[in-house]
């Protein structure tokens, strides 16, 4: 099962990465929507593999296992760099490591981030629950015959 999960983990960084050059190009409305398809692309593409690799939709128990272990990855991956982003992208400021934890160890600022982030967790964690079980048979059905 790492496998798929690591597979995730580089597809959401590529996508992620796709989708910020779009959304550079976009209205900030739009470019905000973007921040779905990344993971939703990612979410389908581990399940194209995983059908192809196991011969069969997942059970149950993977389904719950792939939804909350994608979501997870999507939360941390998302907190990870939205806390060093800042400290990455301003390297050239002069006493950047203060400013940044002076930033960062703002409790509003980590409440904001935690909740914009549990905003798309529990759709997300839905979408996948719910793509990885009748959905993922009927793909299983298509592709294996």
């Amino acid at each position: 099962m790492s496998k798929y999960f690591l597979r995730f983990f580089i597809y959401l960084i590529l996508f992620t990465l796709l989708a910020g050059i779009i959304a550079g190009f976009l209205p900030n409305v739009v470019g905000q929507v973007l921040t779905a398809f990344p993971y939703l692309i990612a979410m389908i593409l581990v399940l194209f593999k995983f059908i192809r690799d196991e011969q069969h939709a997942p059970t149950k128990i993977e389904r719950n296992r792939f939804s909350l272990i994608f979501v997870l990855i999507f939360f941390l991956y998302n907190y990870v760099f939205a806390i060093f982003g800042q400290l990455i992208f301003n390297f050239n400021q002069p006493n950047i490591f203060k400013l940044w934890w002076d930033f960062v160890s703002q409790s509003e600022f980590q409440l904001l981030l935690i909740s914009r982030l549990l905003i798309f967790m529990i759709p997300f964690y839905l979408i996948s629950f719910w793509f990885y079980g009748k959905q993922a048979q009927r793909m299983a059905k298509k592709m294996l015959g």
